[in-house]
This record gives structure tokens, sequence and C-alpha cells, in this order.
């Protein structure tokens, strides 16, 4: 008897954790996060987040480049924790192989054959406030016209040789 009080403790339990929603309260429908009240570390409402993040890979994660999917998942996680919008600083630099996903509408359709996955993303973070830049050298690199083939969300820079440093400088955390 006491074996299967235990067995159906358990069953409650692992449905009530399995209950718990997936949400996304600032970045609507990217970023996903669950909450925990018990947890080792948890973000402190009066500290200041700064967080640059080197975007160079085409992983995708949701459908989206995995690394723009990262910064609306820490964003929400911030905010839901009870960090106010003004102590959260996120930016981010694109080079390499992810240099595509700053292409407008338009241009990735003629250069990728589809739909770029990343406009709506990229949109809510920009209107949020991250700086996106688009590393001029992989601009070049990559044979993407700044002026007429990128999403005007992003901003096009010298190089991520040179945000990178300067944003560490800033007091940022590199996250690659």
């Amino acid at each position: 008897m006491a074996k299967h009080l235990i067995l159906l403790l358990i069953a409650m339990l692992s449905t009530q954790l399995q209950a718990q929603d997936w949400k996304t309260p600032t970045i609507e429908g990217y970023g996903r996060i669950i909450e925990y009240e018990d947890v080792a570390v948890k973000p402190n409402p009066e500290k200041e987040y700064k967080m640059f993040f080197h975007i160079t890979s085409k992983k995708e994660r949701e459908g989206v480049n995995a690394s723009l999917w990262k910064i609306a998942r820490l964003i929400n996680l911030l905010e839901n924790s009870g960090v106010p919008r003004k102590n959260i600083h996120v930016a981010a630099v694109i080079s390499g192989a992810a240099s595509s996903i700053v292409l407008s509408g338009d241009a990735y359709k003629e250069k990728m054959g589809k739909n770029n996955p990343n406009l709506d993303l990229i949109e809510k973070l920009t209107n949020y406030g991250v700086p996106i830049h688009l590393c001029g050298q992989a601009a070049a690199e990559r044979e993407i016209n700044p002026k007429t083939e990128m999403n005007p969300a992003i901003k096009l820079t010298l190089s991520a040789l040179i945000d990178i440093p300067t944003y560490e400088m800033k007091g940022y955390t590199i996250i690659r």
C-alpha cells in the first residue's frame, strides 16, 4: 500500500511540473521560459546586466537563429525576474556564417530561395532597444550590399573585431 501511495505522489508531482506553461513575457513568441521559485541564482533587479553577443552560427532554434532566440530568452528571463528594462543592456554583432540573417526580406528570398524567418524577431529585439550590427568585413566577404540588401533595423559596423573589445571596455560580458 505504501508503495502505491509513493508512486501516486510521484506521478502527481511530475504531472504538476509538466503542467507548467512555457511563456514569452517580453519578447512575444520567442525565447520561451519556465518560472522556478527555488533556484540557486536569480537575477538581482537592482543590478545592471550588460551582455554583448557575437553571433557567428547559422544554427536555428524554433525556426529562427539560435543566438537571436537566446537574446530573447535572456530578456524574458531578466524581465520576468523583476529586472527593470532600464537595467538590461544587450547588444549584438553578426559575422561569419550567420551574416545572411541580416538580409532584407527581398534580398534573403533572392539569395536563399525562401523567406527570412528572422525578420519578426529582429524587429522585436531592435524595438526593445537591442542594437544589432553587421560586421562590415563579413558583409564584404559574403557579398552583402549594406545599402541595398540589409534589413534597415541592422546597422553596419566596421568589424566585429572592433565591436567586441569596444563593448567589453564598456563593461559588457561577451557571449559567443
